[in-house]
């Protein structure tokens, strides 16, 4: 996994569309998608054709793999 950030940025978004969410943890859109079959991260539909991974979701992931020293 490439490192985008040190620290996640807060930018005021509720959602971020499948190719954010990809920019943002540096993974292919097929992990991103494993990640939500797993449950790791949460998927919510914005319309018929387009779903976005909700930032909260993205944020805990982050909180919960940080290496603290």
């Amino acid at each position: 996994m490439k490192i985008i950030s040190q620290t996640p940025q807060d930018d005021g978004a509720v959602v971020y569309r499948i190719n954010v969410a990809q920019a943002k943890l540096g993974v292919s859109r097929a992990t991103i998608y494993r990640m939500v079959d797993a449950g790791t991260l949460e998927l919510v539909k914005i319309s018929a054709r387009a779903s976005a991974i909700t930032a909260a979701s993205i944020k805990a992931l982050v909180e919960k793999n940080k290496v603290r020293p």
